[in-house]
């Protein structure tokens, strides 16, 4: 399973969604934490489309609700997002 294609696939999803918020494909994008272009609400949406692309691919539910907002970080990015989940899948 290729991590970065799902991620790439959801940011596409996410950003083709809605017009308010864009993610770019960049690993230094700031998803949470201080300077964030995306709010609350944006930021679940997009996990909810991760989530759901991830489970298609490989039949696993990660929760990555909890396991991103339950970090201790205080800031995540792209990279984060993508060493979390090759760790996790």
């Amino acid at each position: 399973m290729d991590i970065k294609n799902i991620i790439n696939t959801s940011i596409d999803e996410f950003n083709n969604s809605q017009d308010q918020y864009e993610i770019y494909k960049k690993n230094d994008f700031l998803l949470l934490g201080e300077g964030s272009a995306l709010d609350s609400l944006a930021i679940v949406n997009f996990l909810t489309k991760l989530d759901k692309n991830i489970f298609k691919e490989s039949k696993k539910d990660l929760d990555l609700m909890n396991k991103i907002f339950s970090r201790q970080e205080n800031k995540f990015t792209l990279l984060d997002l993508e060493e979390l989940l090759k760790n996790n899948i």
